[in-house]
């Protein structure tokens, strides 16, 4: 059976086609990102623009021809951050459906995280249950269901950077986290979402984008702050022509980094592995039941 799974995030629309049954597990036949930023300006504005608007429907439609075309018999879609705190969400949603055909669900933060825990779950075959962040373009989920942890907090690469946060703010954000680091000790550190896979991606130089080696890559922390201190030293200019880094993530993936950073030194981990398998693989999963 194929199925089909939207993620419309902050930053980006995600579209994975899969082929699965219960014994087999997951055969990727298509995936594909579009930059599509419908959440440029919500942070401030409280509204999902015109332009940003219009920009992720023209995706959807092509989205939903593409799992036509690959005969996706059940599929869903989802809306994340950016969605759920636009005053006009629910307009969203409906040109969606009238101009798509697209039905898209605003999920909770806690719903997300759920979903992109049981993606790194099944996708990652680690010895123990990892802490899951699942950064984002305007939110950042934290998931260890055996320590009851499902923490959504409002800030993401997008949304730092329209805010310009500096480090000792993005601190202040994980002050819910720094009381509980005691109980996340001796946990692997997985991180999902464009960001940790962009600093894998540039670690490993790719000139082409490869997922099977940029998932399970392990990233330290000193490997992260060198790499931070680079983008922070290149114009965006540069960075747009970096090996591994989208031209379109240009803008966003310096804040996106220090986040990661500060997400370290509050736990005081030593390093991330990065997952390819995420809240898209989660959706599928719940949908083969």
């Amino acid at each position: 059976m194929r199925y089909g799974a939207v993620d419309i995030g902050t930053n980006s629309c995600r579209l994975l086609i899969a082929e699965a049954d219960a014994e087999k597990g997951l055969n990727p036949l298509h995936k594909e990102l579009d930059t599509t930023r419908i959440g440029e300006g919500v942070n401030h504005s409280g509204l999902i623009s015109a332009d940003a608007m219009e920009r992720t429907i023209v995706t959807l439609r092509r989205f939903q021809e593409k799992m036509q075309e690959y005969g996706v018999e059940k599929h869903r879609a989802i809306a994340t951050s950016a969605v759920r705190e636009a005053r006009n969400g629910d307009d969203f949603v409906r040109r969606a459906w009238e101009e798509s055909r697209m039905k898209v669900d605003i999920v909770k933060g806690e719903e997300e995280a759920g979903l992109s825990y049981l993606g790194v779950k099944q996708g990652l075959k680690l010895e123990r249950s990892p802490l899951v962040v699942d950064l984002g373009g305007g939110s950042t989920e934290f998931i260890c269901p055996e320590e009851k942890l499902l923490l959504s907090l409002p800030m993401g690469a997008v949304r730092a950077t329209e805010a310009d946060m500096y480090a000792a703010q993005i601190g202040e954000l994980l002050a819910p986290l720094g009381k509980i680091k005691d109980q996340l000790l001796n946990r692997p550190l997985v991180l999902v979402g464009g960001t940790a896979s962009t600093l894998a991606a540039v670690k490993l130089g790719m000139e082409e984008y490869n997922a099977e080696l940029v998932h399970g890559a392990v990233l330290s922390r000193a490997e992260i702050g060198d790499l931070y201190n680079l983008l922070e030293r290149m114009p965006i200019s540069l960075r747009r022509r970096l090996p591994g880094l989208q031209p379109e993530r240009a803008d966003i993936i310096n804040k996106g980094t220090l986040i990661v950073l500060v997400i370290m030194e509050v736990l005081g981990e030593k390093e991330i592995i990065v997952s390819e398998s995420d809240l898209l693989q989660g959706i599928i999963y719940l949908l083969m039941g």
